[in-house]
């Protein structure tokens, strides 16, 4: 179990100057009549149908159920007409049975109450629904869940669209939520409020154009990071460096783009003692797939291919304003996959970090290319006990996972269970894909020491994992994961509390790994 109240016990002085939304979140012993909308959840189990609200009401409901128009199962509302009450809305909303209930069930409920208010045109609610569910359940851990649901549901990205239709999508400012336990769960919101505001900032990033997001100004992100707090330090390595360090495989992917590579590494002390634990993320600000061009419906998106090192920077910040006792590496190669003269060829050689040398089979593998050079690097430099690297790698992690769980392999057992279980917990969720010992030497090539696509059968089977058996090439001692976020980083649907466009993957299952690992002093 998370121990939570050391994480607040810890949450940074500098707390202020956080982004920290526009939605009130309040805590009240009854439910708040000053609200819009109010939200009644029912289980399969509440058969009296809301009657300690009103008798009218529950007898609006049970007829409702008679004519099938509403069922206590989970995530159906109803509207109900009753009139002796001082909200502008009554809606009766189903939680399931009981013993199905769950913290991620927590999110998607209110997640849910979030989209449909505003869908309403609404600005606030009150609910019921964590007083429902607090017997038996981990207060704190309840809190942090109340404040992803709502806080994740009530994103907007509007920058970008005209005044009134900016009015049109203006999010809740208020929700009042009905609790008579502890402050461990007031604890929680404030935990999970930190959480999900770095997650927002994410998909802040990643929304944005390629013509914004380019390389310097996601340097310019992490400078304000280590501005922040004083617990936070920058390194840049330019073009310059790149080329005296030898990082052949991340410059080749580069050599057809205008703007400049980086490798950023934003280094978190939160212990006096205790060996690095890395987080890797791919920053390719626009992939255009090279010589091996993208096609149309593919191509458009590709703004997002730095998903992974904007969580990773997110992932920092969290550490330092929550001040995880845990020593931190959060490393981003950043670069460019374009189209020009200079462009690297199918069938060029480059020579990475370490001294292998890579043939390039399909510039649009060029993920890999980037992250091999910066785990040997991280690994060469710092020795980290731990590296675990996010990535929008492949399209095969899509097909084969879809949007709601990210792809994760590796070679530690141990390393793998504590994300499993990470995810299971924050709802940002990984699925384990093999990694047999058949499939280690997919990646080998013919005329240099790998190809950047498989060389065996017809090239394209298990790519995902056959991508990861590429990146474990380059890591030699540290405890590794690689996590393919290609599906749960942007999602083309609509989810309960996750709107379609990008979904921040990664940011809470880092987080949430670093607060159930920290250090003992």
């Amino acid at each position: 179990m998370l121990n939570l109240k050391d994480i607040l016990n810890g949450i940074s002085s500098e707390s202020k100057k956080m982004e920290w939304g526009n939605m009130k979140i309040t805590i009240a012993k009854e439910l708040d009549k000053t609200q819009d909308v109010l939200f009644l959840g029912l289980f399969e189990e509440d058969k009296d149908n809301g009657k300690s609200f009103s008798k009218e009401l529950a007898e609006e409901v049970e007829e409702a159920m008679t004519r099938k128009a509403f069922s206590r199962k989970f995530g159906e509302m109803y509207g109900t007409k009753v009139s002796s009450h001082p909200y502008k809305k009554v809606v009766v909303t189903g939680l399931g049975e009981k013993k199905d209930f769950s913290v991620e069930k927590v999110r998607q409920a209110l997640g849910k109450m979030v989209t449909a208010t505003k869908g309403w045109s609404f600005s606030s609610f009150c609910t019921n629904v964590v007083e429902k569910v607090k017997t038996g359940a981990d207060a704190e851990l309840l809190g942090r869940a109340a404040a992803e649901g709502l806080l994740l549901a009530n994103y907007n990205f509007n920058k970008y669209l005209a005044k009134d239709k900016q009015e049109k999508k203006k999010p809740l400012s208020m929700v009042s939520l009905q609790w008579n336990g502890g402050n461990d769960f007031s604890e929680g919101l404030k935990v999970g409020r930190v959480v999900v505001e770095a997650t927002n900032w994410v998909r802040d990033l990643v929304n944005e154009p390629a013509n914004v997001v380019n390389s310097e100004y996601m340097e310019k992100m992490a400078k304000q990071v280590a501005s922040q707090y004083g617990s936070v330090k920058l390194k840049v390595l330019n073009k310059a460096e790149l080329e005296k360090e030898g990082m052949g495989s991340l410059l080749g992917v580069n050599a057809g783009s205008q703007n400049p590579p980086k490798l950023l590494v934003l280094e978190y002390t939160g212990s006096k003692k205790g060996k690095y634990t890395a987080f890797l993320g791919k920053g390719i600000t626009f992939d255009s797939g090279g010589y091996n061009l993208k096609p149309t419906k593919y191509i458009e998106d590709m703004k997002t291919d730095m998903a992974g090192a904007a969580a990773v920077m997110a992932a920092v910040k969290v550490a330092a304003e929550l001040k995880i006792k845990k020593n931190l590496l959060g490393v981003m190669p950043l670069c460019e996959n374009m189209v020009d003269a200079t462009a690297q060829h199918p069938g060029d050689i480059v020579r990475a970090y370490n001294g292998k040398t890579i043939e390039i089979g399909n510039t649009d593998a060029e993920g890999r290319l980037v992250l091999c050079d910066a785990l040997a690097y991280t690994e060469a430099k710092y020795a980290p006990e731990v590296m675990i690297d996010l990535a929008t790698l492949t399209g095969a992690c899509v097909v084969a996972l879809g949007y709601y769980a990210a792809g994760v392999m590796g070679t530690d057992t141990e390393l793998l269970g504590k994300l499993k279980d990470a995810g299971e917990v924050s709802g940002d969720r990984v699925w384990e894909l093999p990694f047999f010992e058949e499939y280690q030497d997919w990646m080998d090539g013919s005329i240099s020491d790998l190809n950047n696509i498989s060389t065996k059968g017809k090239g394209y089977e298990a790519g995902s994992i056959t991508a990861g058996v590429f990146l474990a090439k380059f890591v030699e001692k540290a405890k590794w994961a690689h996590v393919d976020i290609a599906g749960s980083a942007y999602w083309m649907v609509d989810g309960a509390y996750l709107s379609k466009g990008a979904t921040g993957s990664g940011v809470r299952l880092l987080s949430y790994y670093l607060m159930g690992n920290q250090e003992k002093e």
